[in-house]
């Protein structure tokens, strides 16, 4: 079963504009016996992917940033030698934040805490 998810605006008493999550659900395409399945991708394309906000702190966004520009520079030097089609696509932020967010939950068994702090604590236990 499919599940699409959009944003719209919907006016508010006060005249301003609210976002509103709303969510479909069709029913399962159907899909030929004699296909078989596609191997799973290691990057989800785009729309595989589901939007979710996060606030981050400014110093955050800052060492995510920094973080991005040093591994495109070292890719980008990597990859100097490469046929421009053989080349990978530029990092970007939400990138590595997905690689960080994967760590995270392939490590929940060992995280604990109740507090961004304490969970913090956790993951620097599982580093040693």
């Amino acid at each position: 079963m499919s599940k699409h998810v959009s944003l719209s605006k919907t006016p508010t008493s006060k005249g301003s504009l609210r976002k509103t999550l709303t969510s479909e659900t069709s029913p399962p395409a159907a899909t030929p016996r004699a296909t078989a399945p596609a191997a799973p991708s290691a990057t989800p394309a785009y729309d595989e992917l589901v939007r979710k906000e996060a606030r981050l702190r400014s110093e955050q966004v800052d060492e995510i940033a920094r973080l991005r520009r040093r591994l495109n520079s070292a890719r980008n030097a990597a990859e100097k030698p490469l046929p421009t089609e053989q080349r990978s696509p530029s990092l970007q932020d939400h990138v590595i934040t997905r690689a960080a967010i994967t760590y995270l939950l392939e490590n929940a068994d060992a995280i604990d805490g109740w507090t961004e702090e304490g969970i913090l604590e956790s993951l620097r236990r599982l580093k040693g």
